[in-house]
């Protein structure tokens, strides 16, 4: 039996962790004795899993974001070279700076990730639940772990090691690249949050700005995302766009980012840990924008209840310079439920009776839901060269002025989701960058800005590129 020195850990809140070591013995489910991750060269046929364990290994690598639409027989395949390990409360699983070359998935249980910035103190950078994974860039990337893994309950852990991956996966798929982007990513986010070292750095609760098109294809999310970018080129990092555009929401993508997890998984968590989890799903993008995707699957849209939006709506407004949030088309209960947590809403209206009219009921329900019409701003967004109504007409129909126009911007906007790219932070001739940027100014000067917590010398996380 083979046994692995760890150390005491009864599950942290303020990201330090007890430094009493014990002997745990890590024994995997369904066989004699745990030899540590699989390795290619050992023969299976003796602690092959059996079908129930295969079956069960099938369901977690199905909600694993990376995994989920590969075929069921590829998943199958690479289930039946799971190694199935049970993991005690307080058990490091991987250690920063150690060389690895598994892939851990989490069945049962929550895990946290943490990163030491020195001696003694360590920044919880992601808490992982049921479907959640890492060690892929050890595995796919081949480097040392960038972040120590620790059991926070009694854990079910997956193990897949790079040779059982590659014999499965080409390292030329899809899928292998796909998960190579992932890790790469999910390293900036993690240096990013150990660098800003702590989340709560704000005092005070940020504005929460809402961004509603009551027609669809009136470019929405273009605009929530770009304005996102305008924002963050000021504040990087300090920026969130809580993505509520359900069932199908697509900021993270049109952003080159993949989610992992969501708002909706959070649903479940115990409220002592609800903003470590709620926070661990945030992507953060190189340019700053972070963005918090409202589901990963269609029918994940209905865990996004109001109650769950009230509590994450507190966290987020706790720990961010501005929130904003892309409420989609329709008025679900969640979208009203968002209003009332709302200091500004941005109304996307294009220059179509169809969108024009239904702006002009949107106002009237908005006024009725009590928000006072000063709290609106109306952007005119042109999708073609020429409107097919008037600025002035359209201004009649709807009883007030157009705040913000944004031009027409050609095949600009559809080439930026095609390569993943935000205007505002990499075009700035772009008419949606110039729109962008109005919309951004007309919030500052409208909503004030959270104070800076005491003692930051800016309140600002260090730029990728290492401007402010």
């Amino acid at each position: 039996m083979i046994e692995s020195r760890v150390t005491s850990h009864e599950g942290p809140s303020n990201g330090s962790w007890e430094r009493s070591p014990r002997r745990v013995t890590l024994r995997p489910v369904g066989t004699p004795e745990f030899e540590g991750p699989p390795r290619s060269r050992r023969r299976r046929s003796s602690n092959s899993p059996s079908p129930s364990e295969t079956a069960a290994g099938f369901n977690v690598l199905a909600q694993a974001a990376v995994f989920y639409a590969l075929p069921d027989g590829v998943l199958r395949s690479i289930a039946r070279r799971l190694r199935h390990l049970r993991v005690p409360k307080g058990s490091v699983i991987t250690s920063q700076n150690e060389t690895g070359d598994c892939i851990f998935f989490v069945a049962e249980g929550r895990c946290q990730l943490a990163i030491e910035r020195a001696a003694g103190h360590r920044v919880a950078v992601a808490v992982l639940a049921e479907g959640d994974f890492f060690g892929e860039a050890a595995c796919v990337l081949s480097e040392r772990n960038q972040a120590s893994a620790v059991a926070l309950s009694d854990c079910k852990l997956l193990a897949l090691d790079r040779a059982s991956l590659f014999a499965v996966l080409s390292q030329s798929s899809p899928e292998i690249a796909h998960l190579s982007r992932l890790a790469q990513q999910r390293k900036a986010a993690f240096a990013e949050t150990a660098a800003q070292a702590s989340w709560g750095i704000l005092l005070g609760e940020a504005p929460v700005v809402a961004v509603y098109s009551p027609k669809g294809g009136s470019g929405g999310t273009t605009v929530a995302l770009n304005l996102v970018g305008a924002l963050s080129r000021r504040y990087p990092g300090q920026v969130l766009l809580l993505d509520l555009d359900l069932p199908y929401n697509h900021a993270a993508l049109l952003a080159n980012l993949v989610p992992t997890t969501c708002l909706a998984r959070t649903a479940q968590t115990s409220p002592e840990a609800f903003e470590e989890v709620l926070l661990s799903a945030v992507l953060y993008h190189a340019g700053g924008p972070m963005i918090l995707p409202g589901a990963l699957k269609p029918e994940e849209a209905d865990l996004v209840t109001p109650e769950l939006l009230a509590r994450a709506i507190g966290v987020l407004r706790r720990s961010f310079r501005y929130v904003i949030v892309d409420l989609g088309v329709a008025l679900s209960e969640s979208v009203l439920a968002v209003v009332d947590h709302v200091q500004h809403v941005v109304l996307v209206v294009t220059p179509e009776i169809s969108a024009v009219k239904a702006s002009a009921d949107a106002l009237e329900i908005l006024v009725t839901l009590g928000l006072p019409p000063d709290q609106v701003s109306v952007l005119l967004n042109h999708r073609s060269p020429k409107p097919a109504v008037l600025r002035s007409s359209l201004e009649r129909m709807l009883g007030r002025p157009v705040d913000v126009e944004m031009l027409f911007d050609g095949a600009r906007p559809d080439e930026a989701a095609l390569h993943g790219n935000i205007l505002s932070l990499t075009d700035p001739k772009s008419e949606v960058t110039r729109g962008a940027e109005t919309l951004a100014h007309l919030l500052e000067a409208t909503q004030p800005l959270a104070a800076i917590a005491k003692g930051s010398t800016s309140g600002q996380v260090p730029h990728p590129d290492g401007g402010s």
